[in-house]
């Protein structure tokens, strides 16, 4: 199992707390949080746990990667991070590179538009000097105010965005349902074999 966007290896702690066995690997661009997964799962009974970094924005992120390695990859509140849909569409490719043929990845996005507290969150672009006009329709910017002020990038993923994201890069849409009081879209895409 590929997770993209690891963070602190919590999947991997949960994985193996229901004790399921595999094969994990973690992937994520903060070196911080890879050295405190690596430090929180040394000691997993069923799971045997690896952990790159990698920037997934950055062409041939998956290099590293074995090719065809996986059966199965995951990608949990990552996606609606990466600005442009062409950017998502390159993530997707390289993911599905690292697939076997058949298959499946399962993604999460939220959905902030259906949580009055996110919806709440939503500053103006110019709050951080970028002109609205040169994004794409359905990306935000939410303050996230925890130890400080900061601001984060969404975009609002679709059901339909994810389709045709599915066909551009070599997967097919199985399954796609709203769970989590409805803030997050499941997706559940398998690889063309």
């Amino acid at each position: 199992m590929l997770d993209v966007g690891c963070g602190n290896g919590r999947l991997a702690e949960r994985l193996d707390k229901e004790g399921r066995r595999v094969d994990y690997m973690g992937v994520d661009a903060s070196p911080e949080l890879i050295a405190l997964a690596a430090a929180r799962t040394s000691k997993l009974r069923h799971l045997a746990a690896d952990f790159i970094v990698a920037d997934i924005t950055v062409a041939n992120w998956s290099a590293a990667l074995p090719l065809d390695a996986f059966d199965r990859a995951v990608a949990l509140a990552v996606l609606h991070h990466i600005p442009s849909f062409d950017l998502r569409v390159q993530v997707l490719r390289e993911l599905g590179a690292r697939l076997k043929p058949g298959g499946t990845f399962v993604m999460t996005n939220w959905h902030f538009e259906r949580n009055e507290r996110l919806r709440k969150k939503i500053v103006p672009w110019d709050a951080v000097g970028i002109d609205a006009r040169t994004l794409e329709p359905g990306d935000a910017l939410l303050t996230w105010q925890r130890g400080g002020i900061g601001y984060r990038y969404l975009h609002l993923i679709t059901q339909a965005e994810i389709i045709r994201m599915a066909h551009e890069s070599g997967f097919q849409v199985v399954k796609q349902f709203y769970a989590d009081a409805d803030l997050n879209l499941y997706s559940v895409l398998q690889r063309a074999e």
